[in-house]
């Protein structure tokens, strides 16, 4: 689960330079327009509750840390007090001659602690994957399991002071599932975006928008959803909201 959060994080890495409301549309506007609908596709993972479901029910896979992972101990970490964390190193290139400029670290610590002795299913977890020396240079996930129908969670890529956060709600009702999600950035991007999904994969221009420098420039209609797909269209401020965008989101799910 992991692997998709960070695919999800990388994923919307974006950056939003708008140029003006002209009588046409604004190519960069229109980009990053697509850049989040695209973006979805991998958000979708995430609407999958059941997924979650080994680790509410079943148990982890592991009563004991991975091999080269050890602890736990406390760290400073950059948002919040001392925390303990399970830890492993590794120190990956920088280029293809191999040169290294700082050691990664991942920390995890799963709720409650089951890697030190205490054997109920797990509930929550908490992970980072930062520098050793640019410790503001950071991967930051938590997902939360409320209960059988519903999981939550952040994500947050931070670069100094540059960073992206998403957060999403899910719950399951019953067989389908609704979503909600959200995204800012720091100062220096200005971008953030509201995602609202209905049980029935249909949602309104007015729980659906992207913004830059809190002025709106792109609106989202959800239709009903199909079988594998989300489909819907999108407007834009450079356009007078005049013209519908049509879309096909296609989400296919890990076996």
């Amino acid at each position: 689960m992991i692997k998709k959060l960070c695919s999800i994080g990388i994923t919307l890495l974006l950056m939003v330079v708008l140029t003006g409301c002209g009588d046409e549309v604004d190519p960069e506007e229109q980009y990053q327009a697509d850049q989040l609908i695209q973006g979805l596709g991998a958000t979708a993972m995430m609407t999958n509750v059941n997924a979650y479901s080994g680790y509410s029910s079943d148990g982890p896979g592991l009563a004991t840390p991975p091999f080269g992972w050890s602890g736990p101990f406390v760290y400073d970490i950059p948002e919040g007090t001392d925390t303990l964390y399970y830890e492993f190193f590794w120190k990956p290139p920088l280029d293809s001659m191999g040169t290294i400029i700082d050691t990664l670290m991942w920390l995890a610590m799963p709720e409650p602690d089951v890697w030190g002795g205490n054997t109920m299913p797990w509930t929550e977890l908490d992970t980072w994957i930062i520098g050793q020396t640019r410790s503001q240079i950071y991967f930051h996930t938590v997902f939360s399991i409320v209960d059988t129908i519903s999981v939550n969670g952040t994500l947050k890529w931070n670069w100094e002071d540059t960073y992206y956060e998403y957060a999403f709600d899910v719950m399951q009702d019953p067989t389908d599932y609704t979503a909600d999600i959200d995204i800012t950035t720091s100062a220096n991007i200005g971008l953030s975006a509201q995602f609202r999904i209905n049980a029935d994969g249909s949602g309104l221009e007015v729980d659906n928008y992207a913004r830059w420098n809190n002025i709106t420039f792109v609106r989202y209609e959800f239709f009903v959803r199909g079988s594998q797909d989300y489909d819907g269209y999108y407007t834009l401020l450079s356009e007078g909201w005049n013209v519908r965008h049509y879309f096909n989101l296609i989400v296919r799910e890990e076996a």
